[in-house]
């Protein structure tokens, strides 16, 4: 199989169908599957997704107990994925399923990462206030001075990976937050990377999952991380 969308779900009955969609038609003619990872979703989007898999043998559902966190149910859906290319995503339509193609070319032109990103020309995200956009920016400005990383949208949700870059992370320092992406680039020294345009959009049905916990967490990740900047400065 040569790609699998790992998306993870926490109340997401009403966005979820579009999505499936979406991927679907996005990958026409690709060889591809998509593993839900649900974390007990209390709106009954397993069972939406259940439903939908009882029809199209591409979709998989994977359930797993209690809110453990975005990051966990990417690194666990990489694990029961098939896919040569892993491609994590939102479940809430903030990313346009059609940028897959484009994430997956810059693959195929020997990257080892394709992020997409909202800091690039052509990206950027509608639908923020400015103390969302101020906040975001602050976020990445500090993960990029801690860590030394020269990605722009560290922050990034949306992002396609060589099936090694996943399945063989050391760490999962990130497991109860919801960024993985700077936990794999600090962690996987000399890994090729590449940024493709996005434009995010907030969520139009249901509620956000941002809020200052998660951005405390993010703090704190970067901090545990940071000492791998110093080994890598080192050698």
């Amino acid at each position: 199989m040569r790609v699998s969308v790992i998306v993870p779900t926490w109340n997401e009955r009403e966005n979820i169908t579009p999505l499936l969609d979406g991927i679907s038609a996005a990958l026409k003619g690709t060889d591809f599957e998509v593993v839900v990872v649900d974390d007990g979703s209390p709106d009954g989007t397993a069972e939406v997704v259940a439903e939908r898999a009882r029809s199209d043998p591409r979709v998989r559902l994977v359930r797993r107990h209690g809110k453990r966190g975005l990051s966990g149910a990417v690194l666990d859906g990489a694990q029961m994925a098939k896919g040569e290319y892993l491609v994590m995503m939102d479940a809430d339509l903030s990313h346009d399923p059609a940028c897959i193609p484009a994430l997956l070319e810059r693959l195929d032109a020997s990257c080892d990462v394709a992020v997409g990103s909202r800091y690039v020309a052509g990206g950027g995200a509608v639908g923020w206030p400015l103390a969302r956009r101020l906040s975001s920016r602050a976020s990445i400005l500090f993960g990029r001075l801690v860590l030394g990383l020269p990605v722009r949208d560290l922050t990034s949700g949306f992002a396609a990976f060589r099936r090694n870059v996943l399945a063989e992370l050391p760490t999962r320092y990130s497991a109860h937050g919801f960024k993985l992406l700077v936990e794999v680039l600090a962690v996987w020294p000399g890994l090729r990377v590449a940024e493709c345009p996005i434009v995010f959009r907030d969520r139009a049905r249901g509620r956000s999952k941002f809020n200052v916990q998660e951005m405390l967490a993010y703090t704190w990740l970067c901090l545990r991380l940071f000492p791998r900047r110093l080994s890598r400065s080192r050698r």
